[in-house]
């Protein structure tokens, strides 16, 4: 089953609506009905409360606990540190860092920038890729 480390920006689509949203939407039913396992991190949580989107994500998270599709893992300050030091993009770092110590198969973004400076190094994509 592939494990699944998903960027803020996916979360921010589906919360604001349009159509960014319906293509962030299809891709966690994808997960809901079981294509893979979603990784959520405590730095993706504390990113959705300071944008105000703290209230909408349980619901979305409750759907993939309850298939046992679902695991949350912590940064380290030595993370973060770490993130600040090799990179002036050091939020996509420390998103790198945390999927990577989960066993991430992949990281699913919305932000291109994300995609051409870790995609040497890791694998990468779009939600609708997945």
């Amino acid at each position: 089953m592939l494990k699944i480390y998903v960027d803020t920006c996916v979360y921010v689509d589906l919360f604001e609506g349009g159509f960014k949203s319906a293509l962030a939407f299809d891709f966690f039913v994808r997960g809901w009905n079981c294509a893979f396992e979603l990784v959520v991190s405590d730095w993706v949580r504390s990113e959705l409360k300071r944008k105000g989107m703290d209230s909408e994500y349980p619901l979305l998270f409750e759907k993939f606990k309850s298939k046992k599709k679902l695991h949350f893992v912590e940064h380290t300050p030595e993370e973060l540190e770490l993130s600040k030091s090799k990179s002036e993009h050091w939020q996509d770092y420390l998103h790198y860092l945390i999927a990577k110590k989960a066993g991430c198969d992949k990281i699913v973004t919305v932000d291109n920038d994300f995609i051409s400076s870790f995609s040497p190094i890791f694998d990468i994509c779009y939600p609708e890729s997945v």
